[in-house]
């Protein structure tokens, strides 16, 4: 691990190099299913699994534990990178998932709520709503 760049708060973070020119980012045409969303015709972007590498989180925030539950760093500006999986609904879904489909230190949140973009839109979106939908990708930092 080379810790040798900070984000906005002066931490630490892990310089990634090529993992970041991986990402796919270009706009998807939305078609709008809620008020909320793009209007016809407008880019934004759009994420779903790419490969199989990548796997969708749906958690369910509740006045009794809101908290998501996860030690995570920016990356790249776009990427938000797990360090640590603590109490909270991402460890109660790991308690009923598979190995495969289960959250570990080293994964990459790439997309909340079905939306790529900078760090700072997806921790808006997780603070977002009651249900969210993380995409991880695992193995953009080996």
């Amino acid at each position: 691990m080379c810790g040798c760049c900070t984000d906005d708060q002066g931490q630490t973070v892990e310089a990634v190099g090529s993992a970041i020119d991986q990402l796919d980012d270009k706009p998807k045409l939305a078609v709008p299913s809620a008020p909320e969303e793009a209007k016809y015709g407008e880019n934004v972007a759009v994420a779903s699994p790419r490969n199989d590498r990548e796997f969708e989180v749906v958690i369910e925030k509740t006045a009794g534990d809101p908290r998501i539950g996860l030690d995570i760093s920016v990356v790249g500006g776009k990427v938000l990178k797990v360090w640590k999986v603590k109490e909270g609904l991402v460890n109660e879904w790991n308690k009923t998932q598979t190995a495969e489909l289960q959250v570990k230190p080293g994964d990459a949140v790439v997309a909340v709520n079905g939306k790529r973009g900078s760090a700072e839109q997806l921790l808006e979106q997780v603070s977002k709503g009651t249900k969210v939908t993380i995409l991880i990708s695992r193995g953009m930092f080996a």
